[in-house]
């Protein structure tokens, strides 16, 4: 895989030296001290910290991108599971993919592995199908390039693109704010027109609206055909929504599910009878 030639030799050689630094506890706090001193490392075929043949192109300036730059990993413990989940095998739904971090990490670790990318925001697809192709991972990772939600139907979509904020776009009830049309389809439907009768993950970081995501999901969760389920809270984007901070673990666990919080806005739920239980790796 060929280095681009937009990142320097020192940006380069500044980001193989802190992937040599251990604990990534240490690493992490290093490089957050490290990021004023150099803030820019480049964006450019990064590399991951579990598998160093995967690269990414990234946008510097956007804050969930950072980590992955200066660390190469994104939510550590999060990113430890779905390794874990990925080397047995089977499909993954990204919802909110954004530029294909988990999307990719999936499909690379096991050749039979196949993931349905969804991200809703036109300005991320092209680098979204970029990381997919630079990886040759196209025949495994299938870009959605609309939304997940609760109803089959069309919604406003705000791209707010703040500060190169790649992933803070999401629906918006707002009539006023700029916005455009995004087809909307439940989980259930996409499930049932593309003959998937599992999912063994599902990843979801909708910027407010996983609850919406959950719900469309209804029939799944009710016969239990989703192995592994993360989503999040953004609590200030929920209530511009008006969803509510139990909508998510009240349907989950009204349908035999257990969730478990992972931190103030990371959850991670299974079906109760798998006696599946989350283990922080360090």
């Amino acid at each position: 895989m060929k280095e681009s030639k937009s990142d320097t030799i020192w940006q380069r050689l500044i980001r193989q030296l802190l992937r040599t630094i251990y604990p990534l506890k240490l690493r992490e706090k290093l490089s957050y001290r490290l990021q004023g001193l150099f803030p820019d490392l480049g964006e450019q075929n990064v590399s991951f910290e579990y598998n160093r043949s995967l690269r990414f192109d990234l946008s510097k300036k956007d804050i969930g991108h950072i980590p992955i730059i200066y660390n190469g990993f994104y939510e550590k413990e999060v990113t430890k599971v779905v390794l874990r989940l990925a080397k047995q095998g089977g499909i993954l739904i990204d919802v909110g993919a954004n530029y294909g971090y988990f999307s990719c990490i999936w499909a690379y670790q096991n050749k039979k592995n196949r993931a349905h990318a969804f991200e809703a925001s036109s300005l991320n697809i092209t680098p979204l199908k970029n990381n997919i192709d630079k990886n040759n991972l196209t025949s495994q990772v299938k870009v959605v390039p609309y939304a997940l939600g609760k109803e089959n139907g069309v919604l406003n979509f705000c791209h707010e693109r703040e500060k190169q904020q790649t992933g803070w776009g999401g629906f918006t009830l707002d009539k006023k704010r700029k916005s455009e049309l995004v087809e909307v389809q439940t989980l259930d439907t996409y499930t049932q027109i593309n003959k998937i009768t599992t999912i063994d993950l599902l990843k979801i970081d909708t910027e407010g609206a996983d609850a919406w995501v959950l719900q469309g999901a209804s029939q799944l969760l009710k016969e239990q055909r989703i192995k592994h389920i993360f989503f999040e809270h953004n609590q200030p984007r929920m209530a511009l929504l008006k969803v509510g901070l139990d909508t998510a673990k009240n349907l989950l666990e009204g349908n035999g599910y257990v969730v478990q919080a992972l931190s103030e806005m990371e959850y991670y739920s299974y079906p109760k009878v798998d006696l599946i239980k989350f283990e922080s790796i360090d």
